[in-house]
């Protein structure tokens, strides 16, 4: 019992910082996981649950607190909102937890942080969500549907209404339905060191189950880790984490031999890796494994120190030799690199409306304002680095949004703008993907570009569009 509390303790503290944007939801319980790597499987799985379920549900949470606590949730102290939180989805959501256990050790929680003056509020209120909960319902969805979604689904009623103006009521409720299941665990298997049969049979022998992806010849989704830098084949650089969405993007870099590669927005470092991978392996078939020393590079750059060391780790542990990593602001020009890169890879930031599934405080933390911002910071990248591209050159422009003026818009506006022509990306993408997306908004595959919706598709909401620098531009 008393790890269990302790287990308890870390998700309240977790929430805590992530209720104060100290920390984000992603780095604040990668963090708990990485100092705590004593913990059990279990018990990981416990913290990891408790932790994204209660953010998940947040606003459903604090709608049904609503309904029995004499102080509104918005009004009580940060410890005292996420007790509550985490405790009303315990007795929501996690069936094996006995009522007693989640309430006693709440009041316990509450002592011991310090506010023994409230643990008989939040006695009182718990045991009333325990007594009462099931019997609380959402609003009438006849009567006001916006709301009605809000709270079942648990996002900002104005994110509601404005995926609705993108996109029909049955595909929001399909993503809404998405954004709250459980994301798999998707690697990338690294051909340039390993082979699938390879990496299959490691993971095999450590007991960890491996389906082959969905989509990707070269993506592995997995079940049953406790902790994956404990994984061997993780560890020794044969896989890396990245969703398979992610992982179609890179497939759309078509590198030869010798071919210059620019990420001007790399951090972490994934799609980088990626494209140092395919550089690689197009060197290897180009010089029968002979790769001299004039051979192709992927520079990977990104705006802050500790953006680069992230991607410098990776590199380590993938062991690429042909990838250099930079600190470069993308918004300021390098005048060494225009038209001179082969491939340019833009994965710009973005509003992340694709990965809430993953990083559920995004919902609570993006605002409207913030996406038309958004969408004049991605023009003012997008004048600077499509500069660098070479005639006939590629350029490839990514997000993990499904806001359409993130997305094909700024692909639009890119060729209203520069001297850039589509490129069919229908054959470049797996057969399997290309009957899902035919006919999805957001998606001409002709027109080269390519919207993945949550629900719709078996990996994280994305968007990748791939153009080719006409060969006839005149001063630019």
């Amino acid at each position: 019992m008393a790890s269990e509390i302790n287990v308890r303790e870390l998700v309240l503290v977790t929430l805590m910082d992530i209720d104060k944007g100290t920390k984000h939801a992603s780095e604040a319980i990668s963090s708990t996981l990485r100092n705590y790597q004593y913990m059990s499987k279990q018990e990981r799985s416990f913290y990891t649950r408790l932790c994204e379920g209660t953010l998940e549900y947040q606003i459903q949470l604090d709608y049904i607190i609503n309904q029995v606590s004499k102080t509104p949730v918005n009004k009580c102290k940060s410890l005292i909102r996420n007790l509550f939180r985490m405790s009303l989805y315990q007795l929501r959501f996690m069936d094996s937890v006995p009522e007693e256990a989640v309430c006693n050790e709440a009041v316990k929680l509450a002592k011991k942080k310090g506010f023994q003056s409230l643990s008989g509020f939040v006695n009182g209120v718990l045991r009333n969500l325990a007594r009462q909960q099931e019997r609380i319902s959402l609003p009438s969805r006849a009567e006001n549907e916006i709301q009605y979604l809000s709270i079942a689904y648990s996002i900002p009623e104005w994110l509601v209404e404005q995926l609705l103006e993108w996109y029909s009521l049955e595909l929001t409720e399909t993503m809404l339905q998405a954004f709250l299941q459980e994301s798999p665990l998707t690697v990338r298997v690294n051909l340039a060191r390993t082979t699938m049969e390879e990496v299959l049979q490691e993971l095999q022998k450590e007991g960890i189950q491996a389906e082959a992806g969905f989509y990707a010849d070269n993506a592995l989704r997995l079940s049953g880790i406790n902790y994956v830098n404990r994984i061997k084949a993780f560890r020794q650089g044969w896989i890396t984490v990245q969703d398979e969405s992610s992982i179609l993007q890179g497939n759309l870099v078509q590198t030869k031999a010798g071919d210059i590669i620019l990420d001007v927005c790399a951090a972490p470092g994934g799609k980088s890796l990626h494209a140092a991978e395919r550089l690689f392996l197009a060197e290897k078939l180009s010089q029968s494994g002979d790769i001299s020393h004039d051979s192709g590079i992927v520079i990977a750059r990104d705006i802050s120190e500790g953006k680069v060391e992230r991607i410098e780790e990776n590199i380590e542990r993938m062991g690429y030799s042909n990838l250099k990593v930079e600190v470069w602001n993308a918004l300021t020009l390098d005048k060494s690199k225009i038209k001179n890169i082969d491939i340019v890879m833009a994965d710009v930031p973005c509003s992340g409306l694709g990965v809430i599934g993953r990083k559920p405080d995004i919902k609570y933390h993006v605002t409207k304002e913030q996406l038309d911002e958004l969408q004049v910071l991605q023009r003012d990248i997008l004048q600077v680095v499509t500069q660098y591209v070479k005639e006939d050159g590629y350029f490839l422009y990514s997000t993990c949004t499904v806001n359409p003026n993130e997305n094909e818009q700024q692909v639009a506006w890119i060729q209203e703008q520069f001297p850039f022509e589509p490129v069919d990306i229908e054959p470049l993408l797996p057969s399997r993907l290309v009957e899902q997306v035919r006919e999805q908004p957001g998606t001409n595959l002709q027109q080269g570009y390519c919207t993945l919706l949550p629900g719709k598709q078996d990996c994280d909401g994305f968007f990748f569009a791939l153009l080719r620098k006409k060969k006839t531009a005149k001063g630019c």
